[in-house]
């Protein structure tokens, strides 16, 4: 029985939208793809593939921003659209953009059945500081909420789950969240009619509450919001949530109308098999390069690494296709292969290396036998000369 994102039936009106060669999610994150946001997950996960643009101008300088704008922004509206199908605005400077852009993410959506996300800090929804409202631009229109200038929520706030039933909402323990559940600011916006409110901030401490999480299907299309930081400006706690990569990718998979796993703890383990992977592979190519310098024949490695890549792209394509089962059962496999490898590559270093030993060894051993010989040879040659009673100093002394 196969258990993984098919668990769930897609009840979600809009068709869904990913890659059609490859299956994956097209990612542009624009704002603060850094380390302590889920960028790092979204580099590194079979499921997605991201396009990260710095856009915070709270964090970076704007010679910078400008910079990366002009680099990897797509330059027409048909490249956004063929080569991406994600937009996320995670606490970016709405000053960064042009107005053409801005209709060109709205279009996308309505039109071409993108899907927008925009996660909460002080540069997103209505602003605060100063850095300018997103109410008055044409992302208004295709947000689940509209946006309140400056108005911000500065007590912690606990995530409270609204709709139970919801597939996102479903597919973590969010019931066991716990402390990780806390986050420190929102913003303060007002729900659209037709949107769902999928959670909510409760202020701690009062009767206070605000929208956190919430949903609308609109045009071909869709958007979330998330009205907290989901990085450390504000979700500090979160992040540290053992499920908090999982939340990044499945707020993206529904978002596009994909299906949802029912057994979050089984996605969990896949994604720690693929994780755990990559980090053998690092620590593997590290050793061949290292033996490699000192002439070491890796083929041998190399070959079974080859083998363990095989099986982890068959297992990814599992994880894709979300066969959660397959794919677990092929990453052992292809995990027990990699270690192979990395046995055959340390026995190979040191067989390399051993060469190495003896050439210091012939070396050191060398030099003292020459040291010695020399020393031997000063003090051979010390008796060849007659022992001197009187010298010449001594005799003007005596005088």
């Amino acid at each position: 029985m196969v258990i993984g994102f098919s668990c769930l039936l897609n009840v979600q009106g809009r068709e869904e939208r990913r890659d059609p060669a490859t299956g994956r999610i097209r990612i542009l994150y624009i704002g603060d793809p850094v380390p302590g946001s889920p960028n790092p997950v979204f580099l590194r996960d079979p499921i997605t593939d991201v396009v990260p643009i710095i856009a915070s101008g709270f964090n970076f300088p704007a010679s910078d921003i400008r910079r990366y704008m002009r680099l990897y922004m797509p330059r027409t509206f048909k490249r956004l659209h063929d080569n991406f199908d994600v937009i996320i605005i995670s606490d970016a400077g709405i000053a960064f953009f042009t107005d053409k852009q801005l209709n060109w993410f709205k279009d996308g959506v309505e039109e071409q059945g993108m899907a927008l996300i925009m996660i909460g800090g002080f540069e997103a929804f209505g602003g605060n500081i100063g850095l300018g409202s997103w109410g008055p631009t044409p992302i208004q229109e295709v947000l689940p909420v509209e946006c309140l200038a400056d108005q911000w929520e500065d007590k912690e706030g606990k995530l409270t789950v609204a709709e139970m039933e919801n597939p996102l909402m479903k597919s973590l323990p969010f019931d066991e969240i716990g402390a990780y559940g806390i986050f420190y600011g929102c913003n303060i916006v007002q729900m659209k009619q037709g949107s769902r409110t999928l959670a909510t901030y409760n202020v701690v401490g009062s009767s206070r509450r605000h929208v956190l999480l919430s949903y609308w299907e609109l045009g071909k299309g869709s958007s979330l919001a998330m009205t907290a930081d989901w990085t450390p400006a504000g979700g500090v706690d979160f992040l540290r949530w053992q499920y908090y990569g999982d939340f990044s990718l499945n707020v993206v998979t529904y978002i596009v109308g994909g299906k949802l796993p029912e057994d979050p703890a089984l996605v969990y383990q896949a994604r720690q098999l693929i994780a755990d992977f990559q980090n053998i592979r690092q620590t593997l190519d590290a050793v061949i390069e290292f033996a490699s310098k000192f002439g070491g024949n890796m083929d041998a490695a190399e070959e079974m690494i080859g083998d363990a890549e095989d099986a982890k792209a068959l297992a990814e394509r599992s994880y894709i296709d979300a066969e959660i089962e397959d794919c677990i059962d092929q990453m052992r496999a292809a995990i027990l292969v990699l270690e192979e490898a990395s046995e055959k590559a340390y026995k190979l270093k040191d067989e390399a290396l051993l060469w190495v030993y003896v050439t210091e060894w012939l070396v050191v051993s060398s030099t003292g036998l020459i040291c010695g010989f020399v020393l031997w040879t000063f003090m051979v040659r010390r008796k060849m000369y007659r022992e001197i009673g009187q010298t010449r100093l001594s005799r003007l002394n005596s005088q």
